[in-house]
């Protein structure tokens, strides 16, 4: 199977950096063995999330499944469209183009992400993302997104058992009730685990492929 090593993001929206806010985060979900918790900051009132499931695969395997950009639109929610634009392997870099089909009345959304992928000390994998201005052409018909974060950590538990947490936050633009973005942004990262459960069993990734940086 031929891969592209970008990350799927899906809508997968921002860190938490800030003490204060970790602190301050609600549990809004606890099922199915997904965890999600919900937080605001004082600067702005749309919620931000963290969310974490564990699969007993191996760790390149959940990692795998994330990198297949091919195959985003089938496991992350709205995703109609994931197209890589550029990559670069040995610093661990891409730019990748994203299509959001959502429901009407609504608009869709587009933006362009600027990816960095790490191994780190511990062994555990990073893929952080942000919302980028690019020249990619814009639709009169989408609007276009410029503030979105969001990361990816697999940390390995045993040789057939990963943790994943995946946090972010993003702004949808254009004239939407903040009730709806919250709400959105409380269910998606929870149906965005459940598919990736049973995507991450496709016999596609039964021997993944990685970026040699993060072997």
């Amino acid at each position: 199977m031929k891969k592209k090593h970008i990350v799927a993001a899906l809508l997968s929206i921002t860190s938490l950096t800030a003490t204060a806010a970790t602190d301050a985060a609600k549990l809004s979900l606890n099922r199915n063995n997904i965890k999600v918790w919900t937080y605001q900051t004082e600067n702005n009132p749309v919620f931000q999330y963290k969310a974490e499931t564990t699969f007993d695969v191996p760790l390149e395997r959940a990692v795998a499944v994330v990198l297949d950009v091919e195959r985003t639109p089938q496991w992350v929610p709205y995703v109609a469209k994931a197209q890589l634009l550029s990559r670069d392997e040995k610093k661990g870099e891409f730019t990748l183009y994203m299509l959001l089909d959502l429901p009407f009345p609504l608009k869709d959304r587009d933006l362009v992400i600027k990816g960095k992928m790490n191994k780190n000390a511990d062994g555990s994998i990073s893929i952080k993302n942000n919302a980028i201005k690019n020249s990619y052409p814009e639709r009169p018909d989408v609007i276009r997104l410029n503030q979105y974060t969001g990361d990816w950590t697999f940390q390995r538990l045993t040789n057939n058992k990963v943790k994943v947490m995946t946090s972010g936050y993003a702004d949808l633009g254009g004239s939407i009730p903040l009730s709806f973005v919250n709400m959105f942004v409380q269910q998606q990262p929870y149906q965005m685990l459940m598919k990736m459960k049973k995507e991450i069993y496709n016999p596609l990734y039964a021997q993944p492929h990685l970026p040699d940086l993060l072997k």
